[in-house]
């Protein structure tokens, strides 16, 4: 007599999902990570030692959500009675995400505290909420070591909701605060603002991404906290951070090459501009001449706002080496 399988959509069906799209990140962040240490060889030490650390951490987070759902799938096949407990590999999990999440969001908060002219208040407001999401991470992976049963983890639900929601008000602030930041920048000028308006775009890139996987599990911990839909997101959430990260490295090319064309279309001027034509005791010569002035001042006047904003982009894009 056959016996029935309880539904696993939203348990085990979850978190196979989740290991699916985390493996596919996880390529992606390896190619990422290829071009970077091909493109940037002459990088700080401590840069590529951070991203090697957090490719260590993902290539160790996904053999533990891979050794879980071998174990829930696989070797526990037809027995609904093992799905009830949970396996070590899926708490110790949650601790690497929580490392690789506070990597890189500190690096972030270094780059808020090197563009906002080491404002204090701002910088360690943002520094005390990754330190506060990562202790929670951590207590959260020794409470549930201590239990047996999925069921168990409703106990501590409310430290499950604070590390997500944590999570993503780091990320939504870091962003806000950035955008702030080179929206103040602006200097009236269109070549110029458009490279701020780039900037702009790209940081908010960089960090929608972690934020919207890390607000989505928290909306499926609220919509269902006895299932484990979360667990398709929360999987994902470290190899987001990664990947952000290491796009944030690789782009530094792309955006400085935008600069530099701007700056040379600026101080690149015909010469006719510069030499007045025709007679210059003529009155129609002194008007030219007035109006060749008043271009050239005006075009002065752009190129130092580009040499602004110049030096602002170094200052997003080159913190790395800057330290």
């Amino acid at each position: 007599m056959s016996t029935a399988l309880p539904p696993l959509d939203d348990s085990m069906g979850s978190m196979l999902l989740g290991v699916i799209i985390s493996a596919i990140l996880y390529g992606v962040s390896l190619v990422q990570t290829f071009f970077y240490y091909t493109s940037y060889p002459k990088d700080v030490w401590y840069l590529k030692s951070l991203v090697a650390l957090t490719v260590v951490f993902d290539t160790v987070h996904l053999a533990l959500i891979s050794h879980t759902i071998y174990h829930y799938l696989v070797t526990n096949y037809f027995n609904p009675s093992s799905l009830q407990f949970m396996i070590w590999s899926l708490l110790i999990e949650a601790l690497f995400t929580g490392l690789t999440g506070a990597l890189v969001q500190t690096f972030y908060t270094a780059r808020v505290w090197r563009l906002s002219k080491r404002n204090i208040p701002l910088t360690f407001g943002i520094l005390f909420l990754v330190v506060a999401n990562a202790g929670c991470g951590t207590a959260w992976v020794i409470l549930a070591m201590s239990f047996k049963t999925f069921e168990n983890l409703l106990d501590i639900s409310g430290l499950t909701l604070t590390i997500n929601a944590l999570s993503t008000a780091v990320d939504i602030i870091i962003a806000a605060s950035l955008c702030i930041m080179l929206n103040n920048a602006r200097t009236g000028f269109k070549k110029s603002d458009t490279i701020i308006n780039r900037l702009i775009l790209f940081v908010v890139n960089t960090g929608v991404l972690t934020s919207c996987c890390a607000l989505a599990s928290l909306i499926s911990l609220l919509a269902s906290p006895k299932s484990l839909i979360y667990a398709s997101f929360y999987f994902c959430i470290g190899r987001f951070y990664t990947n952000s990260f290491l796009a944030t490295l690789n782009a530094r090319k792309s955006l400085t090459g935008t600069v530099d064309d701007v700056s040379h279309m600026l101080v690149s001027l015909p010469p006719s501009v510069l030499t007045p034509a025709g007679s210059i005791g003529t009155k129609a010569g002194g008007q030219n001449i007035s109006i060749r002035i008043d271009t050239t001042k005006e075009s002065m006047h752009e190129e130092r706002a580009v040499a602004m904003v110049r030096l602002l982009c170094l200052l997003v894009v080159y913190l790395d080496s800057l330290c």
